[in-house]
């Protein structure tokens, strides 16, 4: 027999299989099908007899059914007969791995049907178990039943006593959910059908969002009021379900001898909605096992049975994770990143008030930090680049600024002109005092070539009056200009302050240093300044590159405060830089310092500047 791969096939195949008088090939048959229904690898009919396992048929080598009959355990072959199925991952000899499903047959001996999946096709293990179980109903048909009139309903019933929902309605609506894209088709295609197929009254799907249930399709309604008394009932009743995780039934009348059990919400809805006759809450569970949302079914004039009630489980649990799927595509991204939050934090916390019990462990957590964690404590100052190489250059003569040749921060050299004094009176001057020493010159030649000897001397006297006037007039053009006194850089002093002002003698100018014996200025708060010890290090971060941290130690400070404006009181500590000096430092540079003070409590490092003030403020 030739095994069809199309499942509509194979289901109309094993119609025929079970309608048909046996063969010695029956069970042969039957696990082709069933294997080729379920995509399994190996599919066995075994029958217990005496104590003994029997091979009915067998899809796939004999060794390997051999194998697998023995893997059987006894919790596995109890809890098959107690649920209905059995599931198990077992690993061959071989070293590979495969998902053993367990299911008993309704024949007329105690038949088993063990089917394998290899265990990447874990993913469909609810759905092949789903269609395994359409298969297991193997009785003869009654004779009076013509094989004409036999449909899938009857051939492949799962319920003995003939159920008008079967296990095959409900994987046609579960297809039929699964294959809607969007969330809201895909909601009402569930509601719907399962009111139709169960003739409910009403069927309501409620999504869990933290610890409530909220409201998102009820069937045959496209739009609701969210604010309306029924709306708020059904939510109410999914809140409860959410809480006790479990299926819960409420009958308005319930039968003689039983005790009514359902919650207040439950038995709320029969004011709600006078004409039902009983409320049956289903929940839909994740992977883990927690309840995400609630199927709420109002029922009218059929009650559900167990048998229909399982299969309806069975089929929701199959098709949640497609729902899931659909209900986060539809989500905005700041939905989508705050539901996986708190699937994360229910799975880690579990349910119920997710954001309190995290916020109460993210405050615990803060105060055994706190209270027990330790860090070290660094005091923070602005501090400076300083050097005592430096030297004032003023003005030694008055006059008026004519040439200003560096700007601040500028790399000079000895000997380098700094600033040009205007150089025209002396100029003048000059000129005057050369005219009047030759004058003086050609009355002594005169006077010498008269004989005249008095005159000749105080000729003589006079013009070295006038060459001491001319050598101090020279000095004075030396004194214009302005030199550096050694190689350093122009700390102080603007150009264009400075340009074409007046100058008396005197004046500061400009300020050079040289880049050596550079130290560390730090401004240190008065209320910090107990926490410093001699020699304690530290580090700088110079504004002008961040990057670079420059280790410090501390040499010394100034034990009288500095006022700075509204900062306050500032104690001034020189500190050693430890590193080799840059080729691009230079004083005056700022930046941030940190000295070492020692390890502390975290609690004292976070609230000593408030304990002091409550101290300075009620003297505690």
């Amino acid at each position: 027999m030739v095994t069809p791969s199309d499942p509509r096939l194979v289901i109309e195949g094993l119609q025929d299989l079970v309608c048909e008088p046996r063969t010695a090939n029956f069970y042969g048959q039957y696990t082709g099908l069933v294997a080729a229904l379920c995509r399994a690898d190996r599919c066995l009919v075994i029958e217990a007899l005496d104590g003994q396992w029997l091979l009915r048929g067998c899809h796939g080598t004999p060794q390997d059914a051999q194998w697998l009959v023995g893997q059987l355990k006894g919790a596995m072959i109890e809890q098959a007969d107690r649920m209905g199925y059995a599931h198990e991952t077992l690993n061959w000899p071989d070293g590979s791995a495969s998902i053993a499903l367990f299911i008993p047959l309704t024949d007329v001996a105690r038949t088993y049907l063990l089917l394998t999946l290899p265990e990447r096709e874990r993913g469909a293990l609810k759905e092949a178990l789903v269609r395994a179980l359409l298969t297991k109903d193997l009785r003869p048909l009654a004779a009076a039943v013509e094989p004409s009139k036999t449909t899938s309903d009857t051939a492949l019933s799962s319920s003995p006593e003939g159920s008008d929902t079967s296990l095959l309605d409900l994987l046609d609506l579960a297809t039929t959910v699964m294959q809607q894209r969007h969330f809201g088709a895909a909601a009402l295609s569930l509601v719907n059908g399962v009111a139709r197929q169960f003739e409910l009254a009403q069927a309501a799907l409620c999504w869990r969002e933290a610890s409530q249930g909220v409201l998102l399709a009820v069937s045959h309604m496209d739009h609701f009021d969210k604010t309306s008394r029924l709306v708020r009932g059904l939510e109410a009743a999914a809140g409860e379900v959410l809480s006790v995780d479990q299926v819960i039934r409420a009958e308005r009348h319930p039968a003689q001898g039983h005790l009514q059990t359902a919650p207040e919400a439950h038995q709320a809805l029969f004011e709600n909605m006078p004409d039902i006759d009983g409320v049956l809450s289903l929940p839909l569970r994740d992977e883990s096992g927690m309840t995400q949302a609630v199927l709420v079914l109002m029922l009218k004039h059929r009650p559900v049975n167990d048998e229909a009630l399982n299969h309806l489980l069975l089929v929701l649990e199959m098709i949640y994770p497609r729902l899931h799927e659909a209900y986060q595509r539809h989500l905005w991204l700041g939905g989508r990143f705050k539901g996986k939050l708190l699937d994360g934090l229910q799975l880690l916390l579990g349910p119920g008030r997710p954001w309190v019990k995290f916020a109460a462990m993210c405050i615990s957590v803060v105060l055994l930090v706190l209270a027990f964690g330790r860090w070290d404590y660094r005091v923070e100052a602005s501090c400076q680049l300083t050097t005592d190489s430096t030297r004032q250059i003023t003005a030694q003569i008055d006059g008026r600024i004519d040439q200003v040749l560096f700007d601040t921060g500028a790399l000079i050299h000895e000997g380098d002109p700094l600033i040009v004094l205007d150089l025209v009176d002396l100029k003048q001057q000059e000129l005057e005092v050369l005219s009047e020493m030759r004058r003086y010159q050609a009355e002594e030649d005169k006077s010498r070539a008269t004989m005249a000897i008095a005159d000749s001397q105080v000729a003589h006297f006079r013009r070295e009056q006038v060459e001491a006037r001319h050598k101090r007039i020279m000095l004075q053009q030396e004194q214009a200009v302005l030199r550096a006194p050694f190689d350093g850089v122009v700390v102080e002093g603007e150009r264009r302050n400075l340009l074409g002002a007046s100058t008396r003698k005197g004046d500061k100018l400009l300020r050079v240093a040289q880049v050596q014996g550079l130290y560390v200025s730090i401004q240190v708060p008065e209320k910090a300044i107990r926490d410093i010890e001699p020699n304690a290090q530290g580090s700088m971060l110079l504004l002008s590159q961040t990057g670079n941290e420059v280790r410090i130690k501390v040499a010394s400070f100034v034990p009288m405060a500095q006022v700075r404006g509204q900062e306050g009181n500032h104690f001034l500590v020189k500190a050693e830089i430890l590193d080799p000096p840059q080729d691009w430092w230079r004083p005056g540079m700022t930046g941030l310092a940190k000295i070492e003070v020692g390890s502390r409590s975290i609690a004292w490092i976070v609230f000593h500047d408030l304990v002091d003030l409550v101290r300075l403020k009620f003297w505690f």
